[in-house]
């Protein structure tokens, strides 16, 4: 028997959630990567593996009240404006380490400098899956749904600016948790953590809102192609 196109079609995304959540439960049970979710997980890791579905889900279910999808909606190239992006970042990001090298964390210039290039890639790339679920899928969602209570637009959905809110905000709690924290803030690392660090999860929030959490996943972890031996020779 013939499923319908639109039967086939859910089918076929239902199946890359499914595929998705368990590469997600598979990554937190090896690692929890996140500081604040390792805290909250007391470093056990079925509890990991368990808590990431839990944020994933809960997070999908606000997605759809404020109108984000998973899959890219309407994109006849659905790889090719994220794997754009994260060329263009990649390459952003690396200037912007080269040029500020000065402000650099002493233990990013270990780990970038010791660890070496495709372990490297391989580690950021697996943390970054979770890293979008954690901070754009659950806490961007959240936070544009919250938001967007009060400030609406005249259809009932959050105005455009609750968007940008949430975006903004949930990148700076994911640098503050995972970055900032961890060193003495000077101006010269506070300036060059809002360029390296804020600018980019702002460009993922943006395609997860525009394109769908799909691309800003494919960008997010894309990006360390690039990124990651660029960084090599910038710090060489």
């Amino acid at each position: 028997m013939i499923k319908p196109a639109g039967e086939a079609n859910l089918s076929e995304a239902g199946l890359k959630i499914v595929a998705g959540l368990a590469l997600a439960a598979a990554i937190a049970w090896f690692a929890p990567f996140d500081l604040a979710f390792g805290a909250m997980t007391l470093g056990i890791p079925a509890l990991r593996a368990a808590g990431i579905l839990l944020i994933a889900l809960v997070g999908h279910q606000f997605a759809r009240r404020i109108g984000l999808g998973f899959a890219p909606a309407g994109v006849a190239r659905p790889w090719f404006a994220p794997l754009g992006f994260a060329a263009v970042v990649g390459v952003y990001c690396a200037l912007a380490d080269g040029l500020m090298r000065f402000a650099l964390h002493d233990a990013f210039v270990t780990a970038m400098t010791s660890t070496p290039l495709a372990e490297r890639i391989g580690l950021f790339v697996i943390r970054a899956i979770n890293e979008n679920i954690i901070y754009r899928l659950f806490l961007t969602s959240v936070l544009i749904w919250a938001i967007g209570r009060v400030w609406k637009a005249p259809d009932g959905r959050p105005a455009a600016g609750a968007y940008w809110i949430g975006i903004i905000l949930a990148q700076a709690a994911n640098i503050w948790i995972n970055v900032t924290s961890l060193a003495p803030l000077t101006p010269g690392a506070a300036l060059h953590d809002v360029l390296r660090y804020m600018t980019p999860g702002v460009v993922w929030g943006w395609l997860y809102w525009r394109r769908g959490f799909q691309s800003c996943e494919i960008a997010c972890t894309t990006v360390h192609l690039v990124y990651q031996p660029l960084i090599t020779l910038a710090l060489a």
